[in-house]
């Protein structure tokens, strides 16, 4: 039989649905015409219907291999079915090369577009597969096309224009559970607590009581600083749902917060006998097991943060390089890497010295703004990469945090020798010619990271601070980025100057704490570099403090320099401020 009688047999067997037939028949077709690739093409479609990605992978490559411009097998429907096919394997990047490639034969390929967002989506490339859907709104502005645009936006961290997109879609279609769900999250992320609870409320009001809206609903009751309520709401959930997810991670955390720290290491051990390789729930754990001291179990729960959604975005991936498990360093270099924020990356470079001496060489990276002043502390085997660089050969490598669960650090073996970082000399003269002696030049910085979880509870107003002013000080604001409101303050502020502003560096901060005589601060990364630096520095905590901080103590084993004033209550930021300045009242005194 020809090859035209099995593409005619093949295509109604196609037309009738029967895929097996037009398999066998697009076949038989190949044989009889080895050179058609529109037969390949076919024959390639219909092994992909069924779900074989591998053979129609290869049929579709030989089709393109054997494609000319005028035999009918039109060049972007190859390169989208084999996109197909190599995303069913799970090639997601060769997919994605395959859908640029239809998409450059067609601009205008919806199809391609949308696969071609899905493999990126997978890959968790979101930045990019939030352009290909925009693209792909331009040819189908659907609701379902917004929706996967939120989605993308969202994952991207592009919370607050998921949240304007999502506000719409509910508004068009408030029962759709996904929309509410995403915007949720996007107005959680967003710091729209008190919104997200009314979201919560509403879809409850809806779709009735469920153990995952109730879940959801301790989210932003905690947020709110409602611990007590979001309790109630967990057990509710739990009641309907014992095996709930967002429930059980939920209860370690909301116990953490209500700092019943022995109920929460025990909800947490509960959680895991449900959820054994659930990274939240490990996280969660180490978060209470670190607030209470136990360091040792805590460095080892706290690993599970490579593999946590949260937060494995911002570390360091190694693909093929061995991680260092605590084998000898002697004659071989391990590569060292910082993670999370300026201060965590301040507050664990203190263990490449340590490494250092057990290892023939160390390669180390930091945030590039860390970069200079870090550089000056270094041993002298130690090599500091900028960003982005290539790596030289290593034989292991490290993430910064990860350096105390092998070590086995314990609060009596912290390296906690200070200064371990030190301000650049050539730029500490200016700043002691600007401040003067004669008087306490007291360094205060009241707000963090507008863009940290906690900073709605870490950071205080400025107007707060002003209650510490004591006669012999003057202050001096040592963070960047002043609001207007807070330039006003400043200004009818007689005993304070606003030096912050003209830092424009770590290495600038640096040499002006190292110029003052204190600083007082809440927890930023601005308490860790003075403490590093081994100066002065008391820190005023939340009453729910960040892990590292641990309990009802007034020092901290990581900075000898430190004095800890913690909030008795939630928001109390007045008592510490006046614990504060009694104590720098005496100080003053004491001079």
């Amino acid at each position: 039989m020809a090859a035209t009688d099995w593409r005619k047999r093949g295509n109604d067997a196609l037309a009738a649905g029967d895929f097996a037939e037009a398999a066998r028949c697009y076949e038989q077709g190949v044989l009889a015409s080895p050179q058609d690739a529109a037969l390949r093409l076919n024959l390639g479609f219909v092994l992909l219907e069924q779900g074989q990605f591998a053979p129609a992978a290869e049929r579709l490559r030989q089709a393109l291999a054997l494609r000319r411009p005028d035999d009918g097998c039109a060049l972007h429907e190859v390169h989208y079915l084999l996109g197909r096919a190599r995303a069913g394997l799970g090639q997601h990047v060769e997919a994605v090369a395959s859908f640029e490639a239809a998409l450059r034969a067609q601009p205008a390929f919806a199809e391609a577009l949308e696969d071609g967002a899905r493999s990126l989506h997978s890959l968790e490339r979101h930045a990019e597969a939030a352009e290909w859907i925009q693209r792909l709104l331009a040819l189908r502005p659907t609701y379902f096309n917004r929706l996967l645009l939120a989605t993308e936006l969202n994952a991207s961290e592009r919370h607050a224009e998921a949240a304007a997109l999502l506000d719409a879609l509910c508004v068009e279609e408030p029962t759709n559970a996904d929309a509410t769900l995403l915007r949720f999250s996007a107005l959680i992320k967003t710091g729209r607590h008190a919104e997200a609870l009314e979201e919560t409320d509403r879809a409850i009001a809806v779709h009735g009581r469920s153990a995952s809206l109730l879940a959801n609903r301790s989210v932003p009751l905690e947020r709110l600083g409602r611990c007590q309520e979001a309790l109630d709401c967990i057990e509710q959930a739990l009641a309907l749902e014992p095996a709930n997810r967002v429930a059980l991670v939920n209860r370690c955390t909301v116990l953490t917060q209500l700092l019943r720290l022995p109920e929460a290491i025990q909800a947490g051990e509960e959680a895991l006998k449900s959820l054994p390789e659930d990274a939240e729930v490990h996280l969660a754990l180490s978060i209470a097991l670190l607030m209470r001291g136990d360091l040792q179990r805590g460095w080892q729960e706290h690993e599970w943060r490579r593999r946590s959604a949260a937060t494995r975005g911002k570390l360091l991936q190694l693909e093929g390089k061995r991680m260092w498990a605590g084998e000898s360093l002697q004659g071989r270099t391990i590569f060292l890497h910082g993670e999370q924020g300026f201060g965590d990356n301040i507050q664990f470079v203190r263990y490449v010295q340590p490494i250092a001496q057990q290892a023939q060489s160390v390669v180390l990276i930091v945030p590039a703004a860390l970069e200079s002043l870090v550089a000056r502390s270094l041993p002298a085997n130690c090599r500091l990469l900028p960003q982005n660089s290539a790596l030289p050969p290593i034989d292991f490598h490290c993430p910064l945090m990860t350096v105390p669960a092998i070590v086995g650090t314990t609060e009596d073996t912290i390296p906690s020798q200070v200064p371990y970082l030190h301000a650049d000399a050539a730029l500490l003269p200016a700043w002691r010619e600007r401040l003067g002696n004669g008087t306490l030049n007291v360094g205060i910085a009241w707000a963090g990271n507008p863009k940290h979880t906690n900073d709605h509870n870490r950071s205080m107003p400025l107007a707060s601070l002003r209650r510490l002013d004591a006669p012999g000080c003057r202050f001096v604001t040592v963070q960047p980025g002043l609001g207007e409101a807070d330039r006003a303050l400043l200004a009818d502020w007689p005993s304070a100057i606003d030096l912050g502003s003209e830092v424009r560096s770590f290495d600038e901060t640096a040499a002006l704490i190292e110029a003052l005589d204190l600083v007082i601060t809440v927890d930023t990364s601005i308490a860790h570099l003075a403490g590093a630096l081994g100066k002065p520095v008391w820190m005023m905590l939340a009453h729910v403090p960040d892990w590292r901080w641990m309990l009802e103590r007034s020092d901290s084993p990581w900075y000898p320099s430190a004095r800890l004033y913690r909030q008795p209550a939630p928001r109390d930021w007045a008592s510490v401020v006046d614990s504060v300045r009694r104590d720098l009242l005496a100080l003053c005194a004491a001079r």
